[in-house]
Parts: C-alpha cells; sequence; structure tokens
C-alpha cells in the first residue's frame, strides 16, 4: 500500500514537473536523426565492430553526462518495415538503447530536459498509460522526442526497481512507434 502511495505521488510529480520543463522549452524544428555520435543507422555489424568505442556489433561504450553509459544495438534489413522478398537483404544498425542508469526523479528530470532542449517532445504517456504503469500492468512508461526516433523511457525491472533508458531508432521504428500511439480510426 505504501508503495502505490508512494508511486501515484511520483507520477503526479512527475507530470507536474514535465509540464513545467514543456512550458520553458523553445519548439524546434525537428532534424532528421541518422544515429548517435558515430553509429550511424544502415551500418553494418562490420562497420559497427570497426569503431574504436564499440567492442562488438551489439555493445559500444561512450563517455555521456559525465558517466561511461552502454549502448545495445540492434539490426534489421535495409529499408526495415517494408518487404524486400529476397530473404538476404543485409542487416543494418536500426536502433541504439542506451542504458542511463537508475531512476530516481532527479536523474529522469536531468536526462528529459536534456533531451527537451535539443529535440521538440512528440509523445507524453496518456492518463491511461501512466495508470497501467502505475498499477503494474505496463513495465514500461516512453516518453517521444523529434518524431519518435527519440525515445526514454522508464523501465520497471522484476523486482521493483527501475531504470533509464534513451532510444535512438530509424525512421522505420519511429513510424511503427506513432502507429502504436496513434492508431487509426475506424468509422
Amino acid at each position: 500500500m505504501i508503495n502505490r502511495v508512494r508511486t501515484i505521488a511520483w507520477l503526479s510529480f512527475v507530470a507536474l514537473s514535465l509540464l513545467t520543463l514543456l512550458a520553458m522549452a523553445a519548439p524546434l524544428q525537428a532534424a532528421t536523426i541518422q544515429g548517435f555520435g558515430t553509429l550511424k543507422f544502415g551500418m553494418t555489424p562490420a562497420e559497427v565492430v570497426a569503431l574504436e568505442d564499440c567492442s562488438s556489433h551489439t555493445q559500444c561504450l561512450y563517455d555521456l553526462l559525465g558517466k561511461n553509459r552502454y549502448l545495445t544495438l540492434a539490426y534489421g534489413p535495409v529499408g526495415a518495415g517494408t518487404p524486400s522478398g529476397d530473404g538476404a537483404t543485409p542487416a543494418t544498425l536500426s536502433h541504439i538503447d542506451i542504458e542511463m542508469g537508475t531512476y530516481t526523479q532527479e536523474w529522469f528530470l536531468e536526462v528529459f530536459e536534456v533531451l527537451a532542449t535539443q529535440y521538440p517532445v512528440n509523445h507524453q504517456p496518456t492518463d491511461q498509460e501512466q495508470a497501467i504503469f502505475r498499477d503494474g500492468t505496463s513495465q514500461e512508461l516512453v516518453f517521444g522526442f523529434v518524431d519518435s526516433s527519440v525515445l526514454l523511457k522508464i523501465v520497471r525491472r522484476p523486482f521493483g526497481n527501475m531504470i533509464i533508458h534513451v532510444i535512438f531508432q530509424d525512421a522505420a521504428h519511429a513510424q511503427a512507434q506513432r502507429d502504436a500511439w496513434n492508431p487509426a480510426v475506424t468509422p
């Protein structure tokens, strides 16, 4: 019961804090997200491994906001989201997941502010999304930036602690995220 009360109070404060931050952030023009740092969408696993900051085709280490952060990389077919038909389309970099560390309200707000000053916010969790996160039905609370090419996630782990992730994704993944948030309305 105490954890539920804390969670409700926390989400209320986060919502108020986010509205305050959004009111202060000036609208920015969305730039096309091409990747992150030296990682560019469309790179092959071999090209990624050749980078100095990457120890394998799925993991890199960058210094971000004063601390080493692990990046987990995912690959999809060229032109992900459209069938290639040949089955032999090479996999290229399509998704960059940066673990930003353990959730605290202060740390979350700092990361949010850094992202909001660089990218326009295009999605804030709805009351329903917050409610299903709060009650444990959903294990993620997701904020979208620059047409969903950049995501900020609070992820609840199995034992209750929470981690913050920043995700950069290619255009196909961003479109899929927007479609999930804005399903087509049928008459």
